[in-house]
């Protein structure tokens, strides 16, 4: 980023039984007291430390934003103040607890409170809230301000132009919309579950899911920006569905986000004129997935030209790597501790794009469509081979296809493995249904949806590499080791600092 900012660098302190028994003011550093245990590698910082420093430097207002929720407990009966709450549910869910009573079982003990405290800005605070607790006051939350939060955590990225250099064509976000499923059951959980009967066994689900959107990056960032329910309306005469949500999401995206520069990619489902007419209602750009089955009278005419009319318009990248021809170890090389020799080959990948403007139906009942492909073959085996339809405003042309392919259309599946996947199987557990309240419910996806955005600040900034811990999941279990055995300060004049976002390793 081009500016810096004031920022928290904490120190923290073991308790008593950590202490030296010599000196009970020595403040024991965790990288030290690591690399006299004989671990190799860069310094490991406190996490605590990390995750304070990370919010308050990109979201200096994050503990005022929760402090002007609406809480409608009796404010002189409470012991936990919202901003608590919020934080204690966000911490299970940084720390990759994976369910909510684990707040009672594994974060009332060590020094969890103390850092608690000075997280979230409670004085006061003296015991860690159970999880009970937890959830009564998340129930009486609204989600819509909730969401609010996250739109600020967004807009508060988007104005300090910490992801200007992922735009695309220097111009455009990329907004990458995907429907995902939360929780299932087997009976009707409330008034606004979806149903689907199983045409096997007969045997009727009812479910709830979402449709989120989310900013997606070439270096596998996936920021959770809005999401839109699909839900039934008490008194519906057709269910809710994917499509008709994307609509209401587009149209909440553009009064959320009123002048941001945003290129949607979506899949194949959304391919049709009616929702290219709703985005360019509200002045997007698309990049939406072409295959067989959607817009099925134009995919068969547009494959069946597409020699004819972008004969002319290929390019052809050829790239040569050296890589190592890995050979695995004999039965004898274990048994000697031996390793095989390897050796170096070359690696060729060839891309093919071709791109084609101006193409419609022979009926003429459409508008005109520009699309674009891209074939990639690793050593004479084809990895993929996608076709892209995109709007007028991109511009398709030989200068940009390389871009609009590999920084646009490509990066679609990061909703679905950086995003979606992530949050379902990556420790949050998206479907776990950590509450069975209706409004409690939406309230844990939208803590998701923000605990996920700052792990990912933290896993790819600076302040950290996850080489030195192996893995993402690593991050959390230390964040839960440091928040346990240790306890951050925050200082009273806390030095500038700068934080730049690094590309996923």
């Amino acid at each position: 980023m081009g500016r810096e900012l004031l920022e928290g660098e904490g120190s923290y302190e073991g308790d008593d039984r950590d202490k030296p028994a010599d000196d009970q003011n020595i403040r024991q550093d965790v990288g030290s007291a690591e690399e006299k245990n004989g671990e190799e590698g860069p310094r490991r910082k406190n996490l605590v430390e990390v995750l304070n420093t990370t919010v308050r430097h990109y979201f200096p207002r994050f503990n005022e934003w929760m402090e002007e929720l609406t809480d409608i407990r009796n404010q002189d009966l409470i012991t936990y103040q919202r901003q608590t709450i919020i934080w204690a549910a966000l911490l299970a869910l940084l720390t990759k607890r994976e369910a909510r009573m684990q707040i009672g079982r594994q974060m009332r003990e060590g020094n969890f409170c103390a850092n608690l405290r000075e997280l979230s800005g409670q004085e006061d605070l003296e015991t860690m809230p159970h999880g009970d607790t937890v959830e009564y006051g998340l129930t009486r939350l609204i989600e819509d301000e909730l969401e609010m939060i996250q739109v600020k955590m967004m807009a508060s990225l988007l104005r300090g132009r910490v992801l200007e250099r992922y735009r695309l064509l220097g111009k455009y976000y990329t907004v990458a919309m995907d429907g995902v499923h939360i929780h299932s059951f087997d009976y009707q959980h409330c008034e606004h579950c979806l149903s689907a009967e199983d045409k096997v066994t007969g045997k009727k689900r009812w479910f709830h899911t979402k449709l989120m959107a989310s900013l997606v990056t070439p270096s596998g960032l996936c920021l959770a920006m809005a999401s839109e329910r699909i839900e039934n309306e008490v008194n519906y005469n057709k269910q809710d569905c994917e499509l008709r949500a994307a609509y209401r999401l587009v149209k909440k995206l553009r009064t959320l986000y009123p002048k941001l520069p945003m290129c949607i990619l979506l899949d194949a489902l959304y391919a049709g004129q009616p929702m290219f007419d709703a985005l360019k209602a509200e002045r997007m750009e698309w990049i939406v997935v072409f295959k067989e089955g959607s817009m099925s009278t134009l995919y068969p005419w547009v494959m069946s030209i597409k020699k004819l009319c972008a004969k002319d318009n290929v390019i052809i990248d050829v790239e040569e790597e050296e890589i190592e021809d890995r050979q695995r170890r004999s039965h004898e090389q274990r048994l000697q501790r031996g390793r095989p020799k390897h050796k170096m080959r070359k690696r060729v990948t060839e891309t093919t794009y071709t791109w084609m403007n101006g193409i419609d139906e022979p009926s003429g009942a459409r508008s005109l469509f520009n699309v674009m492909t891209c074939k990639e073959e690793v050593d004479g085996e084809k990895t993929c081979d996608y076709v892209w339809l995109c709007s007028d405003g991109l511009k398709l042309c030989e200068d940009n296809v390389k871009q609009l392919t590999q920084r646009g259309g490509r990066c679609r599946w990061k909703i679905e493995n950086e995003g979606i996947n992530t949050q379902k199987n990556g420790g949050y557990c998206l479907e776990h249904l950590y509450s069975r309240d209706k409004v409690s419910m939406k309230i844990w996806c939208a803590l998701i949806d923000i605990a996920h955005l700052i792990n990912q600040l933290i896993e790819q900034g600076s302040l950290i590499s996850i080489k030195t811990y192996g893995s993402v999941r690593n991050i959390a279990q230390k964040m839960f080791e440091h928040l346990l055995y240790y306890v951050f300060r925050k200082p009273s004049n806390p030095p500038r600092i700068q934080i730049r976002l690094c590309n996923s390793s």
